[in-house]
């Protein structure tokens, strides 16, 4: 089998509008975000091709960086934070933190460095590595849901053909999952944490437990609140594939405490060939779900099976979707909380009284499995990260999974 680029599986999102009532247009003075996320890699302990494999391409690099909670790369904990401080925008903030984050008592909030491109596409570093090179035909396939074979109607296919910069397309393009646009892309308004004056990432057994409390120049007084055991770092992901000749991959993983509901995706490129797979049981569901979903969505897709409900524990991918012992990538996501805590009202708080001050705390745990891969040298694990699209390409893989 031939390996090219593999796409990163990120969490693409698109604009969902929301219409809120004139009272709660106002956003508060002082807007915290948190994000915490679980990541493991299972047979992929150390920091070997694979690791660095991993690291590339979720645009990782050896140190820690702001966004890694977004897409994580190798397996560990990952932690963001981003202050949004509409009186002073880019002020540098300190928040106070339990001793069990293990990164000292407090830990200091600063400004983005100035880019020296504009053309970043995310907090992330995402790239658009699908692995197409130069002319020639293509064909992406997709199929959905778990099972011993492959539902009606499967799969649906997208062609593209490039010769001399002109393209032609045919199929049908599968259009992806709307969610809401609301990770932080940050720019100087904001001051965050990671740094690179702060780069030292969590522990394996860090926690967030605790009271916490930001201060600094503009902001409404002393920011004290407090994480519990729902707001914390999620246990690890253990997913394991057995692939049956002839019969599909089945895929097993461990309950995950505080998970709300799961899903998986699975995608493999021989050649020019790109087949695609999701657990999701109505439709097309892409890499787009791999992310951060606010509790009214897991509720809505748990419902209409897009997602995998929290007490499933296995998934069947069926027998047409990878045959001829292709080997894909599979990542699973448990999905955490997302919930939001503002400052107390006041006792003799007026009718027209509202919080200066929130912070939105989001957490899930994540697991990415490459079977077959361990035997990959580190010559073939960088040309697997590198990206290397011709820019048509680049525009219908854009259309396709919602960039």
């Amino acid at each position: 089998m031939r390996f090219h680029s593999v796409p990163t599986i990120t969490a693409l999102a698109l604009a969902l509008a929301a219409s809120l009532p004139a009272q709660a247009q106002q956003a508060p003075q002082a807007q915290l975000y948190i994000d915490v996320a679980t990541h493991s890699m299972p047979g992929t302990p150390g920091m070997g091709a694979i690791g660095r494999l991993a690291g590339a391409m979720g645009g990782a690099t050896a140190s820690n960086n702001y966004g890694m909670a977004l897409h994580p790369g190798m397996p560990g904990k990952y932690l963001d934070v981003a202050l949004l401080n509409a009186s002073q925008p880019g002020a540098s903030a300190r928040q106070a933190v339990p001793r069990g984050l293990g990164v000292g008592k407090e830990i200091q909030l600063l400004p983005p460095e100035p880019r020296a491109s504009d053309h970043d596409t995310g907090p992330a570093g995402e790239h658009d590595g699908y692995g197409m090179q130069g002319d020639g035909s293509y064909r992406i396939r997709h199929y959905w849901g778990c099972g011993e074979q492959a539902g009606v109607g499967q799969p649906t296919e997208f062609t593209m053909t490039i010769r001399d910069g002109k393209m032609v397309t045919g199929g049908r393009m599968a259009q992806p999952r709307q969610v809401p646009a609301n990770n932080i892309k940050p720019g100087p308004q904001y001051a965050l944490w990671p740094n690179p004056s702060a780069r030292k990432a969590v522990g394996s057994k860090a926690s967030l437990v605790g009271t916490h409390q930001l201060t600094g120049d503009g902001l409404p007084g002393a920011m004290d609140f407090e994480l519990d055991q729902n707001h914390d770092f999620m246990p690890e992901l253990v997913i394991s594939g057995h692939q049956d000749d002839g019969q599909g991959m089945e895929l097993q993983w461990n309950e995950v405490t505080g998970a709300r509901a799961y899903f998986a995706h699975a995608i493999v490129m021989d050649g020019e060939s790109m087949v695609m797979w999701s657990s999701s049981e109505d439709g097309y569901a892409g890499p787009e779900l791999v992310a951060y979903l606010p509790g009214s969505l897991l509720t809505q897709w748990t419902g209409k099976r897009t997602l995998m409900d929290a007490g499933t524990r296995s998934c069947r991918i069926p027998a047409e979707v990878f045959a001829d012992g292709a080997q894909p990538m599979i990542q699973v996501i448990a999905y955490g909380n997302e919930s939001t805590i503002t400052q107390p009202r006041p006792a003799d708080a007026d009718r027209d009284w509202q919080p200066a001050w929130s912070v939105r705390v989001r957490n899930k745990s994540t697991a990415m499995l490459m079977p077959g891969m361990a035997a990959v040298g580190q010559d073939a694990a960088r040309e697997a990260a590198r990206p290397a699209v011709k820019d048509a390409a680049k525009n219908v893989l854009r259309g396709l999974f919602g960039h």
